[in-house]
């Protein structure tokens, strides 16, 4: 299968998923760099002319409006060239960009949608009318949740064409956590941003303190809340206890969890734009790695999450109950143990990621 891959964020430390997909995929080629990608594997750009670069930077600031134009000219010549059997665009925007290049070579288009691009008040007033046609011409829409496969039907798609396939995990990997016998630490992984919430764990890890004193939480991730968080940490004298640590790797990340009682996460839909998580790749990670889950009913989480059985969930902003359970699981390594176990059986039967890319290779080789 000649499968070329189009993503925006080259970089992106979160994006976890998208480097899994070129890992597992193979791709034949893959474009990235915003959400008109145009590098490709080897950092070479589409627009192949002399000053292209300062000449593309300058069109697409300039001429805004002159810019898809260029771009559409490139992008069909670029696949033209690799003549693909089949694209995966990375996010609705990204299936929005190379729509029209796609229909003009009636290429098959697979649109892989992951959080913000489905729910996201601002970008869905932006791109509506935009998804209205991808839904149309895409011979596939992928979604991370189940509560993401409702929400592209609401906004038009065929339900025949939208599969529920998750993130996974690599069970392989993230593994190796010991609830019963770790020392009383919590451990947060995500980026500091609305729809992970940051602030409410903050606040229910004030309540745990008050009944577990010597507990401690370490907060992995940077993004736009950071500071507010280390200054509410400063203001509430809980530096002792709560711990930002920053972006980490993989295994630095895996390392914490490793010593871990549980994992904590209270993801919730941004109040201002009603952006959204999919599946949050970090709750897969630690129930993989056998840690019990305190999370929200949010999203994909529930689907991943089995309330009562792989960890305990509560309603979105109720943080007083999330600090409740983090206190039963730390007052009962036991519970946490078996909670843990229970996590990883459920990764390794219905989120490992050879299962998620076997049903998402099915889907590109169908179309």
């Amino acid at each position: 299968m000649k499968l070329c891959l189009l993503y925006p964020n080259k970089e992106a430390y979160s994006e976890t998923f998208i480097q899994y997909h070129k890992a597992y995929l193979k791709p034949v080629a893959t474009l990235t760099g915003g959400w008109r990608p145009y590098l490709d594997q080897s950092d070479k750009s589409i627009f192949d002319f002399p000053l292209s670069e300062p000449i593309r930077i300058f069109t697409k600031r300039v001429f805004s409006g002159l810019y898809p134009s260029l771009y559409n000219s490139f992008l069909d010549k670029y696949l033209l060239k690799i003549q693909p059997e089949v694209v995966l665009a990375e996010y609705g925007i990204t299936g929005c960009s190379v729509l029209d290049i796609c229909q003009k070579r009636n290429i098959p288009l697979v649109v892989h949608f992951h959080g913000f691009d489905a729910f996201d008040k601002n970008t869905l007033e932006q791109y509506g009318s935009s998804y209205k046609k991808v839904f149309i011409y895409a011979k596939a829409i992928v979604a991370v949740s189940r509560d993401m496969v409702n929400q592209l039907v609401e906004l038009g798609a065929d339900k025949k064409k939208v599969h529920f396939i998750s993130c996974g995990v690599i069970t392989e990997k993230f593994r190796g956590a010991d609830p019963e016998n770790a020392q009383q630490l919590v451990v947060a992984v995500g980026r500091f941003t609305p729809k992970k919430a940051p602030h409410l764990t903050i606040k229910a890890f004030q309540l745990v303190l008050e009944k577990c004193p010597n507990a401690k939480l370490v907060m992995i991730g940077k993004g736009e809340l950071w500071d507010e968080c280390q200054q509410m940490i400063q203001e509430m004298g809980l530096q002792s206890s709560i711990q930002l640590v920053g972006i980490k790797t993989p295994d630095e990340i895996m390392s914490y969890l490793k010593q871990a009682r549980l994992f904590v996460q209270h993801s919730m839909f941004n109040p201002v734009n009603n952006d959204s998580e999919g599946t949050p790749t970090s709750v897969l990670e630690a129930s993989s790695m056998g840690l019990p889950i305190v999370s929200t009913t949010h999203a994909g989480i529930k689907d991943a999450v089995t309330h009562g059985v792989t960890g305990l969930l509560v309603n979105e902003g109720d943080f007083r109950t999330m600090a409740s359970h983090m206190i039963t699981l730390l007052e009962n390594p036991a519970l946490a143990s078996q909670m843990g176990a229970q996590a990883r059986e459920k990764m390794i039967h219905e989120y490992d990621m050879k299962l998620q890319i076997q049903k998402l290779t099915a889907v590109l080789k169908k179309v």
